[in-house]
């Protein structure tokens, strides 16, 4: 422990976070997958009006459809592959650290949060390990980094970001 094993897990996990933003940003363009699954829906609307017709040119269009769209979600799946096999290399090892300094730590929480209990299904805990505070931490910080970057593109601070 350097300081507190709630400070260095928090700033681990910020660390994480933004390990994780930059993997993002590097291996999924975020508009442009929005944009094709906007086309994606709409081919798929197209297609369903082709299903319902009998006749060949309506079916080799179809089938033509679901081809392309076949491509696009390749590519989709393609770039969250890269991107969870580059995040496994760095959150894999950072976990395995986590565990061995930290293992025996309990952290107090500065707030009592719900959690899957053992008695019933949700309980109210005023206390984690390791992970627990990791898990709190680490999204806290995405989704203030989200809002963070949301508020940026809206008054356009930074661009890309």
């Amino acid at each position: 422990m350097i300081i507190n094993a709630m400070i260095d897990i928090s700033l681990i996990s910020l660390g994480l976070a933004i390990i994780s933003q930059i993997i993002q940003s590097k291996f999924l363009d975020r508009e442009k997958m929005k944009t094709q699954q906007k086309e994606m829906k709409e081919k798929q609307k197209i297609m369903q009006e082709l299903m319902k017709k009998e006749d060949l040119k309506s079916k080799n269009e179809l089938e033509s459809m679901q081809k392309e769209l076949m491509g696009q979600m390749q590519g989709m799946m393609s770039g969250s592959m890269k991107m969870m096999m580059a995040s496994m290399v760095i959150f894999l090892p950072a976990f395995a650290l986590l565990g061995f300094f930290y293992g025996e730590a309990i952290i107090q929480l500065p707030i009592p949060l719900p959690w899957f209990g053992k008695e019933s299904l949700i309980e109210i805990f005023t206390e984690t390990n390791w992970f627990g505070w990791y898990f709190v931490s680490y999204l806290s910080i995405t989704i203030l980094m989200n809002i963070g970057r949301k508020l940026t593109k809206k008054f356009g601070v930074i661009n890309g970001w």
